[in-house]
Formats: structure tokens, C-alpha cells, sequence
């Protein structure tokens, strides 16, 4: 309950330059209350990770449920095609419901991403690429086979 009150006197300021429906809005709330949770000297560090995490975890959901319904619609799209109309109807409620819940995960990040914004003063979350650091050695050795296949 304490956390509740923190995150609401001490970001309170922010939350409302946010655009929001009510229910975002309490998700936010609810998550800062999470966060906030660890107040204490020197937890920026650990509150800015822990936000930073969520923002990571809300994106790869995001991206995972896009991916499921980008290979559901092909499958309709087969199913269709091959005058399959039981299994195109099934699919299609399928999509429905994976609409609903790709809402839900957009809501989830976008909240996430607000937080993000509220406990680093303003800094915008990205994902970032993943580095691929790849050996000198086995860089040159992929250069001369395509050289050779050139």
C-alpha cells in the first residue's frame, strides 16, 4: 500500500502529461507501485532495470503474438484457397481472439514503455539490436568462400 502512495504523490506530475485511457492509466499505476516498491538509497539502478526488463518483456510478447497471427493468416489464406471452409472458419475465429489479445499486449506495452519514460526522467525506450561480434578470423574465412563463389 505504501508503494501505492509513493508512485501516486511522487509521479504523480508525470502520469498526467501522459495520454491514457483510465485503464492504461491504472496499469501504469499499478506497475510504479511495483517498481517504486524498492525505494531505497542507490535503487535508481535496480527500479530503472526492473522497468527496463518489463519494456523488453511487453515488446518480445508483442512481437511473438504478430508472428503467431502472421502464420494463422497464411493458413486461412491456404484454407480459403483450397475451399477449406470449416477449417478458414476456425482460423479466422482464432484471429479474432488473437486480435483481442495483441490489444491487451499493446496496451501492456505501451503502459511499460511509460513507466520506462516516468522512472528514467524522460528517456524514450528502444530496442535495441543484439551485437553480433563475429571473430576476425572466421569473418576473413566467410569473405574468401563468397569470394570463391563469386
Amino acid at each position: 500500500m505504501c508503494s501505492v502512495v509513493i508512485a501516486r504523490m511522487v509521479l504523480a506530475p508525470q502520469l498526467e502529461n501522459l495520454e491514457m485511457t483510465k485503464n492504461v492509466s491504472k496499469l501504469i499505476e499499478m506497475k510504479l507501485a511495483v517498481i517504486t516498491y524498492h525505494n531505497g538509497d542507490n535503487m535508481n539502478y535496480l527500479m530503472k532495470g526492473i522497468a527496463r526488463d518489463a519494456c523488453y518483456t511487453s515488446y518480445n510478447s508483442l512481437q511473438y503474438k504478430r508472428k503467431q497471427m502472421s502464420d494463422t493468416i497464411c493458413e486461412f489464406e491456404e484454407a480459403a484457397v483450397a475451399n477449406h471452409e470449416a477449417k478458414a472458419t476456425a482460423l479466422a475465429n482464432r484471429l479474432d481472439n488473437m486480435q483481442i489479445e495483441l490489444e491487451e499486449l499493446i496496451e501492456r506495452h505501451e503502459a511499460d514503455k511509460a513507466v520506462y519514460e516516468i522512472i528514467t526522467d524522460g528517456e524514450q525506450w528502444s530496442p535495441q539490436s543484439k551485437s553480433r561480434n563475429v571473430p576476425a578470423a572466421l569473418a576473413k574465412k566467410v569473405a574468401a568462400m563468397k569470394k570463391a563463389v563469386a
